[in-house]
């Protein structure tokens, strides 16, 4: 993108937002009726604008609507004619562009298959992949090379390999297996999977009959059942604590046997006759006491290194969100020594539980929900982390973490609904028109349909000596951006802001903008440095659920 249409960019977000000047605007109205490539930006921005519109329970506004018929209170000057004839045209020329031009405009920042039109007029339905959902894990430990993975993941055919712990997966089918490592499976199917090691417990209810498991030995398919199987390098045995399976053995007529009764194939692929022993595999009702057990662990732990973190010369305000009860809306600063003018005000957010049961959260669903505070000083660096559950982005904003007036030092630290983080802080006093913009630090879009209702951490770093702004995503740096010197104010300061809201309703009708979280936050913190990758590192290693 060519600094032209980043200075586009940035008027149409100041636009949406609501925080254009006089000047800008007309600058913007400038740019699009003497340049035809702001004109060509600004359709494939509109294109984008209107398609995401079209998402189910969407709440972005209609960028031209506003452009064409009002313009924003606090602009004493209207929207001019030739303004709205411009838009028109820009509208007119968007529907002669070729659709796989269109696609390309839809296709930009977007975590998933962007919704695009069908020859009958019809949106297309987002999609995703997946034969079965990782729903437990209990002191996993992963292969050296293999990335680690997440409760919740979507698990596509692939090899599964676990070195230690204990895994639950459920497929498609309805059928669930709780795999013990050290284990090696390959998923092929909804319904089938090979299974070259490991122990394995298969609770598969009538729906999901016919649900298989291979070996290099014999095929076990259940008929509505529970069963165990053991497989290692050189024997398989297998199970029957409730129901029946059915048996083939490589090169030897099938088999069913029913509950109570257990085989192990011999080396000349005979079945022999074995006791079953259902305490030697683990169950569900075993793997939920033993994942309980885990979350008041790591709860624990965690506890112990927020403690520690309270003392922290360089933490400006914590918010631990631990202990909160129904009818508390006060929300306690646990920065030690203890300052009660940093307690937060809770507007509307409801009490839920947190990343463990043992822990608390607010949860943010009403447009007014939010956490109203009130942070003095002046800063030279800056650094807001922050764990959060998103259960969807269907804002155009998404606050994290926003300053009442925006005003010059002032940040703002927000997800876009493309999944972009975006943070950035005025140069300038609000009153200033022809100052330097403010700088937007855009991350690559980090979201997908898969890290719905997770916990992630996410933190931005912002340092004046390098004038450096870093996003963060569960402890790996997700972006880097160098602001230029105009673009950096003097110092930083926040004064009263909001977690997960923005503004207050302040005109005679009391309208705001609707840029609540929709999802939770369990812990915030705000520090007076930019912190390394190593310190976001270790603040993610502490809290990871």
């Amino acid at each position: 993108m060519n600094e032209n249409y980043s200075e586009i960019e940035s008027l149409l977000y100041d636009w949406e937002a609501g925080t254009i000047s006089d000047a800008d605007l007309a600058h913007l109205q400038t740019l699009l009726k003497e340049d035809p490539e702001a004109r060509q930006f600004y359709v494939q921005w509109q294109m984008l604008t209107t398609t995401l519109d079209l998402q189910p329970h969407a709440a972005r506004p209609s960028l031209t609507d506003d452009l064409l018929t009002r313009s924003r209170p606090q602009h004493a000057q209207s929207i001019s004619f030739g303004w709205a004839s411009i838009a028109a045209f820009a509208l007119a020329a968007c529907v002669l562009l070729s659709a796989g031009l269109i696609w390309s405009f839809l296709s930009v920042g977007s975590g998933s298959t962007p919704i695009a039109s069908r020859g009958g007029g019809e949106p297309q339905e987002n999609t995703s992949q997946g034969i079965a959902i990782l729903t437990r894990l209990v002191e996993p430990a992963w292969p050296e090379g293999q990335p680690a993975r997440q409760v919740g993941e979507a698990l596509t055919s692939g090899r599964f390999q676990l070195e230690d712990g204990v895994a639950q997966i459920e497929f498609f089918c309805g059928a669930t297996v709780v795999l013990e490592g050290p284990a090696d499976i390959e998923l092929e199917s909804s319904s089938h999977a090979l299974v070259r090691q490991g122990k394995i417990r298969a609770i598969v209810p009538p729906a999901a009959r016919g649900f298989s498991l291979d070996t290099d030995k014999m095929r076990v398919v259940d008929l509505g059942t529970e069963f165990g199987m053991a497989v290692s390098l050189d024997s398989v045995e297998v199970q029957v604590f409730d129901g029946e399976v059915e048996l083939h053995p490589q090169a030897k007529t099938a088999r069913r046997i029913t509950t109570g009764q257990g085989v192990s194939v011999g080396k000349a692929g005979d079945l022999i006759d074995s006791a079953t022993r259902p305490e030697a595999f683990i169950g569900i009702g075993e793997l939920e006491s033993l994942s309980l057990q885990q979350d008041k662990q790591r709860y624990a732990q965690w506890k112990t290194w927020s403690d520690a973190i309270r003392g922290d010369s360089r933490l400006v305000t914590y918010y631990a969100f631990d202990q909160l009860t129904d009818w508390q809306r006060r929300l306690g600063c646990d920065r030690v020594p203890a300052n009660r003018d940093l307690d937060g005000a809770i507007i509307g957010a409801k009490v839920v539980n947190g990343r463990w049961p043992e822990k608390n959260a607010l949860e943010f669903k009403q447009p007014a929900d939010r956490v109203r505070v009130n942070i003095p000083g002046e800063f030279t660096s800056l650094t807001f982390s922050c764990w959060t559950r998103i259960d969807s982005l269907d804002r155009m904003y998404n606050s994290l973490f926003l300053t009442d007036s925006y005003d010059k030092g002032e940040p703002h630290w927000q997800i876009l609904d493309s999944g972009q983080l975006y943070f950035s802080i005025r140069p300038v006093e609000r009153a200033i028109n022809n100052g330097p913009k403010d700088y937007k630090a855009l991350s690559p879009s980090f979201w997908n349909p898969s890290l719905q209702g997770k916990w992630i951490h996410l933190a931005v770093t912002c340092d004046w000596d390098s004038r450096t702004i870093v996003h963060y995503l569960n402890g790996r740096e997700l972006s880097r951006h160098e602001v230029p010197a105009a673009q950096m104010p003097e110092t930083a300061q926040i004064g009263t802001a909001s977690i997960g809201n923005w503004e207050l309703p302040t005109l005679p009708d009391a309208e705001f903008a609707v840029r609540n979280l929709n999802g939770r936050i369990d812990e915030f913190m705000i520090f007076s440095s930019a912190l390394t990758s190593d310190e976001i590192q270790d603040i993610y290693y502490h809290g990871k659920p």
